[in-house]
């Protein structure tokens, strides 16, 4: 009889912490869940149906003037020092109130890089592609024999011509493109406010650190922030309307189908920005 006793309570309590362990995690699950909702609300609420615009393969492709194109703006040298530089208007009036709402944190934004053409991202892909210019100190072209190899190693940080978000007129560059920075007390602070607030502005970072979901790609460039309302238009007209056919006339182009970029890199970006 006591041994059934002590069964039985052995029974009901193990079925007791299996309860509690189960609500328990429950709740876990659901305050996580609400956690991401949460940080994605504000990014959300901004998203365009794709069918209200259309996009040209020549502006996916960065095959454009912004200068005379009227869906871009002159960016105010209070924002770009003495750069002339371009952002689609949409794009830029949401930066200007992220700006304010920053300065009133004590926060300066200076964009030091913004709509990029066709043949901007060229020069700078090429100078590195081909030996040209040292790619941190080193001459990738001798470095590296094998072309796939090298595109992939200029691909870190650099895009090949006709895949980068900069052609949309929608990404910008903020502050410092050095990784060093970010470790520095202000890079932390700047940084940090990014991370709570530019979603406010319709702003998410299309490349991320790399985990177990996110294996292909950039590396994560704390600097780069895109304008989700736009460019996720931009990104998904991207994958329907551009093939391998359509990424040529730069050094190394051959190796595009073989890293396949288009999967791997250009829709290779964090869940925020998709």
């Amino acid at each position: 009889m006591k041994n059934n006793f002590k069964n039985y309570l052995f029974r009901f309590l193990l079925f007791a912490i299996i309860l509690l362990l189960s609500i328990t995690c429950q709740n876990c699950t659901s305050t996580n869940a609400n956690n991401i909702k949460e940080k994605n609300r504000n990014l959300k609420k901004f998203k365009i149906s794709n069918k209200q615009i259309s996009i040209t393969k020549e502006c996916l492709l960065g095959k454009i003037n912004p200068a005379t194109d009227t869906a871009f703006t002159l960016i105010d040298q209070k924002y770009s020092g003495n750069r002339m530089m371009y952002m689609r208007k949409e794009a830029y009036t949401a930066f200007k109130k992220m700006y304010d709402a920053a300065l009133k944190d004590g926060i300066i934004f200076f964009i030091i890089s913004a709509t990029r053409t066709f043949d901007e991202q060229k020069i700078i892909w090429e100078s590195k592609w081909t030996g040209k210019s040292l790619y941190y100190g080193q001459n990738i072209a001798a470095l590296y024999p094998d072309s796939v190899d090298r595109s992939k190693f200029v691909l870190a940080y650099s895009s090949m011509p006709g895949t980068s978000r900069h052609h949309w007129g929608t990404d910008i560059d903020l502050n410092s493109i050095e990784i060093p920075f970010y470790d520095t007390d202000d890079g932390k602070k700047l940084y940090k406010w990014l991370v709570e607030n530019a979603p406010k502005y319709g702003f998410c970072q299309p490349y991320t650190a790399k985990d177990s979901l996110h294996i292909t790609g950039y590396e994560e460039e704390k600097w780069h922030w895109s304008y989700y309302p736009l460019s996720s238009i931009f990104m998904q007209q991207y994958k329907e309307k551009i093939s391998y056919n359509d990424l040529k006339d730069f050094a190394g182009w051959q190796t595009a189908k073989k890293i396949d970029i288009i999967n791997n890199y250009v829709l290779s970006v964090s869940t925020k920005c998709e």
